[in-house]
This record gives C-alpha cells, sequence and structure tokens, in this order.
C-alpha cells in the first residue's frame, strides 16, 4: 500500500491530493500551515512515500517544516514535473 501526495500550495489554503496504488483516495484542502498540513496528512496518509510539491514563495518553509514533521518531501521546479511524471 504506496500512497504519494501531491500539494497545491497557496497563501491562505493548499490543495491536498492524496492517491494510492495509482488511484486517488482523498482530496481536500486545509489552511496553509505545514503543522496543521502534516497532522492531515498522518491522518489520511498512513504510509506515504513522498509528498511533493513545486517551488513558490513558501517552498523553503514548507520544504524545512515538513521534513521536520518526519514527512518524505520532495519540492519540484515546474520545468521538472514532465520529467519527473516519466519516471
Amino acid at each position: 500500500m504506496t500512497q504519494y501526495i501531491g500539494l497545491d500550495v497557496s497563501m491562505k489554503e493548499t490543495a491536498i491530493s492524496i492517491r494510492q496504488d495509482g488511484k486517488r483516495i482523498w482530496r481536500g484542502k486545509c489552511a496553509s500551515d505545514p503543522q496543521l498540513l502534516a497532522a492531515l496528512i498522518r491522518k489520511r496518509a498512513p504510509y506515504v512515500r513522498r509528498v511533493v510539491f513545486e517551488t513558490g514563495p513558501l517552498s523553503v518553509w514548507f520544504y524545512h517544516a515538513l521534513k521536520a514533521e518526519g514527512l518524505p518531501v520532495n519540492v519540484l521546479h515546474c520545468l521538472w514535473k514532465g520529467a519527473f511524471r516519466q519516471n
């Protein structure tokens, strides 16, 4: 049971999509606060293998805060998304 999470981070709220075995199992939003987000991820995706989001104004803060929460985080530059999807 492998779970992957994609985040769409904005200033006020973050959209979350959780996929398991190639199928979306949950989609929602929460405030753009890494601690709230980490709690939601632990609740909804206890077997998360990777959390990804694009570079942006909040990406450095989110990256370090989510790493500190013990989550497997990757930040993608928007030009790398296509190559990442192919692997």
